[in-house]
């Protein structure tokens, strides 16, 4: 496959190409070009020209041609799954998954803008205004960057590129080098629904040389990224010479709390469901699962016998529960932070082992201690599930505040006071009661505190992140009251 700059496929200008490799079966299933610094420059060129074309459209006219997209996309479903199970290694089941999110994410951003205004202020509210009407207007702010995370791109696409062409940006994707394929191709239907061609362009190589050098550019506004902290920090550096708005959505080793009058058949479940998804790779999984030491063992025990059941293998495989991490280097490096866990005095109960160079078994780590890196800030971006005991609510949070991290905790129990305490201390993004972290529904504000991010994304709260206020002021629009009695 190859770029689209200007509406156009292209090959990189010194002809480099990348390898794209099925994580599942280390086949390479495709090719994509290496961006070069001057295919980068021709890039932000036509950014410009395609913001000042686009967002000259109207409103209902951009919500117009993003259902034909829509329409579009629905109707390559099945070309997107197949690339999906190919490029990420996820379970049929799970690339189906996305897509259907996918579908719903384009229509209610599409419902959001049509209903996103602004403000009108009470006139007279304060001395000196008297006589003036003053408004807000959202506007675009140009040219959107979209720096895209391996483990769910076709979703987060939609989250970015979607809501910035709504507001009338332009958009340049950059998708992750191991899985360009289904961007491509959403991009390619973006500008078959309509979208001006130069308002939507996708260019593809490594993120240390293209990623880093398209945010640093003069022509860009925004930068949003979804992908690990310390390339938060980075881009964040780089876009520092020129202001580029940032939105961040970063790393995060959560906590789900379970104390000891929880529904144990529900913990049990919410902690599985909440780490396996997509072999543990979800920034929002819980990742330190918090378990009061009354129950602490009878929950290890239902815990151990479940992830005995779990298959991993073929993702083509209908009873496969989960199947390969994107890369080696990603497997090797969870393998090497399990063995690092163990050195520290964690008890390995099940699983542990890494094989056919990309799988991950599950992964029991026990006896866990407040003061080991997983239960503070090493992210293992796995299946793997560390327990960590406590006796006192206080102690709980303690721990579960300990870490640098904060997107999306969890806490399970039957006492709705108790669990309020736990939400409200929790420092966090998010926090499910009764359920684990990995939770992200379409209208909420999604994000985290700390070194988890910067910024929300979910419905209007992307579509505010992607426009910009600006105050309109109509002077001397009113008479002024006659003046009360003795003023």
């Amino acid at each position: 496959m190859r770029m689209i700059i200007g509406g156009k496929r292209c090959d990189a200008g010194d002809g480099a190409v990348q390898d794209v490799i099925n994580p599942a079966t280390h086949e390479i299933i495709d090719t994509v070009p290496m961006a070069t610094k001057e295919d980068m420059e021709r890039t932000v060129s036509h950014a410009r020209k395609g913001f000042d074309a686009w967002s000259k459209v109207p409103l209902h006219k951009r919500i117009e041609t993003i259902y034909a997209f829509l329409k579009l996309f629905k109707g390559s479903q099945e070309e997107l799954i197949k690339l999906s199970i190919q490029e990420t290694g996820k379970t049929k089941a799970l690339a189906a998954g996305e897509i259907r999110v996918a579908t719903l994410l384009i229509q209610n951003f599409c419902e959001a803008a049509r209903s996103l205004g602004g403000e009108t202020f009470a006139p007279g509210n304060h001395p000196f205004v008297e006589k003036d009407l003053v408004v807000t207007v959202r506007e675009p702010w140009g040219v959107v960057v979209c720096l895209l995370p391996f483990n769910s791109p076709v979703a987060l696409y939609v989250q970015k590129a979607i809501p910035a062409l709504l507001m009338g940006n332009a958009v340049i994707v950059k998708p992750s080098s191991n899985t360009p394929l289904c961007n491509i191709v959403m991009t390619e239907l973006l500008l078959r629904s309509g979208v001006a061609p130069d308002a939507v362009q996708i260019i593809t190589g490594s993120g240390s040389q293209v990623g880093k050098h398209i945010v640093a550019k003069k022509g860009i506004d925004v930068v949003s990224l979804t992908g690990s902290t310390e390339v938060g920090i980075q881009i964040a550096r780089d876009c520092a010479a020129h202001l580029h708005r940032l939105s961040l959505e970063l790393g995060g080793n959560d906590a789900l709390i379970i104390l000891d009058d929880a529904d144990l058949n529900l913990a049990v479940m919410e902690s599985l469901s909440g780490r396996h998804v997509n072999a543990g790779q979800i920034c929002c999984a819980s990742k330190r699962f918090l378990v009061q030491n009354r129950i602490r063992e009878e929950f290890t025990r239902r815990i151990l016998e479940k992830l005995k059941d779990i298959k991993v293998g073929d993702p083509n495989d209908e009873s496969t529960t989960f199947g390969p991490v994107i890369s080696e280097r990603a497997a090797k490096e969870i393998e090497q932070q399990i063995q690092h866990t163990v050195a520290q005095g964690a008890r390995l109960l099940f699983g542990g082992r890494r094989f056919n160079r990309t799988f991950i078994e599950p992964t029991l780590l026990t006896e866990v201690k407040p003061h080991m890196d997983i239960a503070r800030d090493m992210e293992v971006f796995g299946p793997v599930w560390p327990i960590i005991g406590f006796d006192t609510m206080e102690e709980a949070m303690e721990i579960a505040n300990s870490s640098c991290y904060g997107l999306s905790g969890g806490v399970i129990t039957r006492d709705m006071g108790k669990a309020l305490r736990i939400a409200r201390a929790m420092q966090a993004g998010c926090c499910v009661i009764n359920g684990s972290g990995l939770y992200r529904s379409a209208d909420q504000p999604f994000g985290g505190y700390k070194m988890s991010g910067l910024g929300r994304e979910g419905g209007r709260f992307t579509l505010q992140e992607m426009s910009q206020l600006k105050t309109l002021v109509f002077k001397n629009q009113y008479q002024c009251s006659a003046p009360l009695p003795g003023a």
